[in-house]
């Protein structure tokens, strides 16, 4: 009897609580490692994304507010020396109302949104305005009141 592959039963520990992962083509990989062509290629995947999002959201008569409202991507990682100094300025600038997003560029999410903004250094700080990179700092930890400038400036 040929046996079952895709079993509800994990073969380690017994738990029923199981999740299958599969890829169509391709395999996981850090984007820095990439060349310019794959890199144009994800971004132009991830601007179709957008578009589709901001037309579906269009349609169901929903405002999109982060068109005109600047925000922060913080790029961190484990281990970096000065990734606890850009998580705490941060933090002051989401005690002042700025939103900050938070991306781990050891996570496959955190790898896409770096090679989205040409990250290849921790701490890296990105400001934009909808999909518009407005200013950033790639491996160093800017002012607060340089950041401040860039995210409250006029849009």
């Amino acid at each position: 009897m040929k046996e079952d592959i895709i079993s509800n039963t994990c073969p380690h520990c017994g738990s029923h609580h199981v999740e299958y992962i599969t890829r169509v083509t391709g395999f996981f990989s850090k984007v820095g490692s990439w060349n310019k062509g794959k890199i144009a290629e994800l971004r132009d995947r991830r601007q179709a994304i957008e578009w589709n999002r901001r037309s579906l959201l269009g349609m169901a008569g929903e405002a999109i507010s982060t068109r005109t409202q600047r925000r922060v991507k913080l790029f961190t990682k484990q281990n970096c020396p000065r990734c606890p100094a850009a998580k705490e300025l941060a933090a002051k600038l989401e005690s002042r109302g700025i939103k900050v997003e938070y991306y781990d560029v050891e996570s496959v999410e955190g790898m896409a949104e770096a090679g989205m903004h040409s990250v290849l250094a921790t701490p890296s700080i990105v400001v934009v305005e909808g999909d518009e990179e407005v200013a950033a700092w790639r491996g160093t930890v800017p002012s607060e009141e340089e950041i401040s400038n860039a995210v409250l400036g006029a849009s």
